[in-house]
């Protein structure tokens, strides 16, 4: 089963027939999953994680990017209506994600519960303990509870990957917002005292979940730059931000539990830092360079790569040449992993994702045929 195919990848132990697979599947559309699956969880929202599990199994999904496999219980939406912003049952504005909502963001913010600083020095005196004051104990039996509920949730179809999504540089985005960041980022000495307090947090995070029993890999994830490159100069980062790195890796490190590091956008700049941090592998969007990965980075984790936006647009010659674009420079990579990028979303249509994983299921079997690693 894929399961034990992404057990096997993380272990240094891949030897599969096939190129592994990580799918971001929820932001699926109803017409899709109903397509793969031949359930329609709207219509049969007590189905909703058997058609799940059939679909990482279609889609030969081995790694699964946390949170487990939806189930019984998710809120569910119809956005056959044409809408595409809602409210869930507790009144707060959903944005459409799939059959799912996503939070509605508020400039970058993910932590909308917590309110806003009005000014620079406001956010700069900022104290995110008492928003989560939870001791490294607490977590872990909190850790504990979700990770056999993500465990759960997949079966044996694929393994679920445990995240923390705020590993410092997303920290001061996800409660200030975008515009904020930038402000108070430019306030050096003042800034560095902040960062050791959402720190802190994070420290207690990775403690917690090294002592999960049965973790066997782990995602840390900061949005580090937008399509177009890096937000602050790249010595910014490296003196405010991957500084803390090695700290916050340390407790996942010590149990000897693989870190792939996580961020979306054009990350190039900082590929050998985060490297140098501490992370044995890499989740990355289609802007990265693949080839130099692969040329420094060869026995390291490399996941991702795949275009999204080609997939949603085609035309199928156009998928066919990204697919081969991607597999032919990612397999020389003993770790390699494929990944579409910011997920296969709704927008996707049913013909195109068919295209694409005939094309890819043919592809990753040929080459790992024709490659003397595997």
């Amino acid at each position: 089963m894929s399961k034990s195919k992404g057990q096997h990848l993380l272990r240094g132990q891949n030897n599969s027939r096939r190129l592994p697979v990580m799918e971001h599947l929820s932001a699926i559309s109803c017409e899709a999953i109903e397509h793969f699956t031949y359930i329609n969880p709207i219509a049969q929202p007590q189905r909703l994680n058997e058609a799940f599990v059939k679909l990482a199994e279609v889609f030969e999904v081995d790694l699964l990017w946390g949170g487990g496999l939806p189930n019984v219980g998710r809120e569910i939406f119809d956005w056959a209506d044409g809408q595409t912003v809602k409210r869930n049952s507790q009144g707060q504005e959903q944005v459409q994600w799939g059959i799912f909502g996503a939070a509605h963001q508020e400039d970058g913010r993910h932590f909308t519960h917590i309110p806003k600083p009005q000014s620079v020095d406001e956010a700069l005196a900022f104290d995110p303990a008492p928003y989560f004051p939870k001791t490294v104990e607490e977590y872990r039996v909190e850790f504990t509870k979700s990770y056999q509920r993500m465990l759960d949730s997949c079966a044996e179809s694929c393994l679920p990957i445990p995240h923390h999504y705020t590993t410092a540089f997303h920290w001061p985005l996800a409660i200030f917002g975008f515009e904020m960041l930038c402000e108070v980022g430019m306030e050096a000495d003042r800034f560095d005292a902040l960062m050791e307090r959402f720190v802190d947090i994070s420290i207690r995070i990775t403690n917690a979940w090294s002592q999960v029993p049965g973790v066997e890999g782990f995602i840390l994830h900061d949005d580090l730059a937008m399509t177009g490159g890096p937000i602050f100069a790249p010595d910014w980062y490296r003196k405010h931000i991957f500084t803390h790195y090695p700290s916050i890796f340390a407790p996942l490190k010590a149990a000897g539990i693989p870190i792939i590091f996580t961020s979306d956008g054009n990350i190039n700049a900082f590929l050998d830092d985060i490297f140098t941090a501490g992370a044995d592998g890499l989740n990355f969007e289609y802007m990265v360079d693949l080839e130099y990965l692969v040329n420094n980075y060869p026995n390291k984790i490399l996941i991702g790569n795949m275009n999204s936006h080609i997939l949603a647009a085609g035309p199928l010659e156009r998928i066919t040449d990204e697919v081969h674009r991607c597999l032919k420079v990612g397999v020389r990579a003993p770790q390699f992993v494929l990944n579409v990028g910011g997920q296969i979303t709704h927008d996707i249509s049913t013909a195109h994702l068919e295209h694409y994983l005939q094309v890819r299921k043919q592809l990753s079997r040929e080459l790992v045929a024709q490659t003397p690693a595997f």
